[in-house]
């Protein structure tokens, strides 16, 4: 049996199947693959042996989670997109002077030979499964790669120097050996060294007092707090647009809205600051539904649908330890994004959040205006329409326990160290937040499958609202 549970949402247009199949990017736990880099589904690498059938179906709409999206990460991997952005293919653009950084002597050498050393070219980087350094380092939080790059440098170091000591005696067959991974040594050499600027360069900017700013001003808007007048300090500081962007629809998101006179206010401060363009900028962004002017005289503290969702989802988990997390709010130092909760939710089933799900956009066609659907097939197949009918079936926790059970008698009674497999489809792009969010659920021996992650494409706050611009 394979359950199937969609958190998705129709405007009233249909979906063009084979175009979304055609731009699918299939990420993994262990992996993260797309069509240009050659994945083949993104499923765990166990040195070929064969990857467990998928058992239940998860299909999310980005449009039931606007909010991560708009906010900063605090992994590695999200911060490199945050800051240098990773493009298609899972590689990323540095200056040459980064990762290969010129000593005095060179510098003074190629300008006697007449080079210009203020040109700085750019080298593309691979960051995908092929680095087995950037595997292990891409979901560490902030606080923590920097001192995880150093223990594998002081790690290489000492492997290289236990051989390399004179006084211990070698015979041909440990030369031998040696000989053999000089190639291997010095691949994670260089993968050690271009990592280790990469996350000096991301750290500073991390550790910048304007990134400080911003993710106190995210988290108070999380909190729900109105921060109206920082939004106008930022655009007089000259914040870059689309950074600025991201905090607006933030502070909607998240209060329901934002008051109709401050609306005003601000939108001129942008045509001022930002150009007359912006005007159509926000009317789109408006008709995407990330801004919406408030009308209404509402107070700011009364109940929103975010605040429904922080409450029954436990969004915020302040305590949370990025050294040691135990929760996938680690990721942002405190929130977890609403997806992830989602998922999580669908494990022990949907008691006790039906006002949670009041807070799901209604689906429309063959849904029946329906917030979410959950089925379990059947064989042979159902139609959905005949499938909607029925009640829905066991939690997929409950699911994921009967597999295992019956993979155990299967096996006679002995333990399956694979667990069963979830695909969670995302619809409108997913953002490296929540991936690294998924792959730590997915290796917590408590959740109950392994994840495959399919999503039509990998977005952050800034690419995800520059595609809904004209």
């Amino acid at each position: 049996d394979e359950e199937e549970d969609d958190d998705d949402e129709d405007d009233g247009g249909e979906y063009n199947d084979e175009e979304i199949l055609e731009n699918t990017t299939a990420v993994g736990v262990e992996t993260v693959a797309s069509p240009s880099t050659g994945g083949g589904g993104g499923g765990s690498s166990d040195n070929g042996s064969k990857q467990p059938p998928i058992q239940a179906l998860l299909v999310i709409d980005r449009k039931i989670d606007l909010v991560t999206p708009m906010l900063t990460p605090l992994t590695y991997e999200g911060l490199i997109d945050d800051v240098l952005q990773i493009q298609v293919g899972g590689c990323v653009s540095v200056k040459k002077s980064i990762v290969e950084p010129d000593d005095q002597t060179e510098q003074q050498n190629q300008r006697a030979r007449g080079y210009d050393t203020k040109k700085d070219t750019k080298v593309l980087l691979p960051l995908n499964d092929s680095d087995p350094l950037y595997t292990e380092v891409r979901d560490k939080h902030v606080e923590v790669f920097g001192s995880f790059l150093q223990n594998q440098a002081k790690a290489l170091k000492e492997s290289h120097s236990q051989f390399t000591n004179r006084e211990t005696a070698r015979d041909l067959s440990e030369i031998h050996q040696f000989v053999k991974q000089i190639p291997v040594f010095t691949r994670n050499l260089r993968s050690l060294k271009n990592h280790i600027h990469i996350a000096e360069l991301v750290k500073s900017a991390a550790e910048a007092t304007s990134f400080r700013q911003r993710w106190q001003t995210e988290r108070s808007m999380l909190e729900s707090e109105s921060q109206y007048d920082m939004l106008e300090d930022l655009i007089a500081s000259g914040e870059p647009p689309y950074r600025w962007l991201r905090l607006f629809c933030l502070q909607s998101l998240t209060s329901n809205g934002i008051k109709a006179t401050r609306y005003e206010s601000l939108r001129k401060e942008v045509v001022q600051t930002y150009g007359f363009e912006f005007l159509m900028v926000l009317n789109d962004l408006e008709k995407a539904g990330f801004l919406r002017k408030r009308e209404t005289f509402f107070m700011d503290s009364m109940a929103t649908s975010y605040s429904t969702l922080r409450k029954s989802l436990n969004l915020i988990n302040a305590e949370v330890d990025p050294s040691n997390p135990d929760d996938p709010a680690y990721v942002s130092s405190g929130y977890a994004p609403i997806t992830v909760r989602w998922v999580q939710a669908a494990m022990r089933g949907y008691l006790g959040l039906d006002e949670a799900l009041k807070e799901l956009p209604s689906s429309g066609g063959s849904g029946g205006g329906r917030r979410w659907i959950d089925i379990e097939q059947k064989s042979p197949p159902e139609s959905l329409v005949e499938a909607l009918k029925q009640d829905r079936g066991s939690s997929l926790g409950v699911l994921a326990k009967k597999l295992s059970d019956s993979t155990s008698e299967a096996s006679g009674g002995e333990q399956q160290e694979k667990k069963p497999v979830l695909l969670v489809y995302y619809v409108g792009g997913i953002t490296y937040m929540e991936i690294a969010a998924l792959r730590f659920l997915s290796k917590r021996a408590s959740f109950p499958y392994s994840i495959i992650c399919c999503t039509t494409e990998i977005v952050n706050g800034e690419t995800l609202l520059r595609s809904l611009s004209c």
